[in-house]
């Protein structure tokens, strides 16, 4: 493995596994059915996507965060479930709380899992939970899995504005399995990270194509000076996203002492990279951008959603200011 970032090697392996993503899960699935992801679980638990920093024996992978995260960032690409998520994280979560047993039905998909962000004391966002039996909380201190069936007060917050269901409950009791490990919550960063810059790559190309088609004046807008800085700031963005994600990765899968801070360092470059490129996608795409049919409103508002499982911004900027005190 490089020093900073990965190697050919893995990016054709993660090249190789995610290539049915593109006929699974094309983005304007989600104009149909926003839960549509909800049928191709099975799907992804058999192509080994919930396991891949897991052990063999738990019927995981066993790479490393490096592949993980270009994984990811192939999910964000592609606007899949956080689901996705909770489930790797889930079933690491199992193993390291010595359930070996939920560890192995999370991965094999039999027990799907939703992603549950804290809002208050008891209270959590639920994010597409709605055939999710299990339910995955990260915190700074660790992880907890839950069983969906013990919620209380549960309520639909939004079905449709944000292109995905959100819910909000109270947990009472206790989770059915946890974990005070530092690592979960540093993979769910650099995971979040992974899919925001996968949306900031996947809107790069988006404007791109269509500055390549759309005409004014009988000549393409990406031959309009403006447009043409447009696109180049998004592409910094892009590449600024994915070295920082890339950096983090490799300090992570080596244990090196400054993994904490450029995780942390990731999630606010990716946020950010995320937040303009969809904006601005948006704003080269005209008139047919701010329409529901058109792809491009996806992008933008998953990408708040994701921000929001970060804990949002401001709370990415403390911790990267905390974690920058090692210096």
């Amino acid at each position: 493995m490089s020093l900073f970032l990965a190697t050919a090697d893995q990016l054709e392996l993660v090249d190789s596994f995610t290539r049915p993503l593109e006929e699974l899960f094309p983005v304007a699935r989600l104009h149909k059915d926003i839960a549509a992801d909800a049928g191709r679980w099975g799907a992804a638990a058999e192509f080994g996507w919930f396991g891949i920093t897991l052990s063999e024996e738990l019927g995981g992978v066993a790479l490393t965060p490096v592949e993980e995260a270009l994984l990811f960032a192939q999910f964000g690409a592609h606007l899949a479930t956080p689901g996705f998520m909770a489930a790797a994280i889930g079933a690491k979560t199992a193993a390291l709380a010595g359930n070996d047993a939920l560890a192995g039905r999370i991965v094999s998909g039999e027990a799907p899992i939703a992603m549950a962000s804290p809002t208050g004391a008891d209270e959590f966002l639920l994010v597409e939970a709605a055939n999710a039996g299990l339910l995955l909380a990260v915190t700074p201190e660790g992880a907890k899995i839950f069983e969906a069936g013990s919620l209380l007060d549960r309520r639909t917050l939004d079905g449709a504005q944000w292109s995905i269901l959100l819910e909000s409950a109270r947990f009472p009791g206790n989770p059915i399995a946890q974990s005070s490990d530092p690592s979960l919550a540093l993979q769910a960063s650099l995971l979040i990270a992974a899919q925001l810059t996968g949306i900031a790559t996947a809107t790069l190309n988006m404007a791109v194509s269509y500055s390549l088609i759309r005409q004014q004046f009988g000549v393409p807008i990406g031959s309009f000076q403006a447009i043409k800085h447009y696109c180049a700031d998004m592409a910094m963005q892009v590449q600024a996203a994915k070295d920082t994600i890339s950096f983090a990765a490799v300090a992570m899968a080596q244990g090196r002492e400054d993994h904490r801070f450029l995780i942390a360092a990731a999630l606010n470059v990716a946020i950010r990279a995320a937040l303009f490129n969809a904006a601005k996608n948006i704003q080269i795409h005209g008139g047919m951008g701010f329409s529901a049919e058109c792809d491009a409103h996806l992008f933008v508002k998953r990408a708040h959603v994701l921000e929001t499982l970060a804990g949002g911004l401001k709370t990415s900027r403390a911790r990267l200011r905390e974690e920058a005190s090692i210096f």
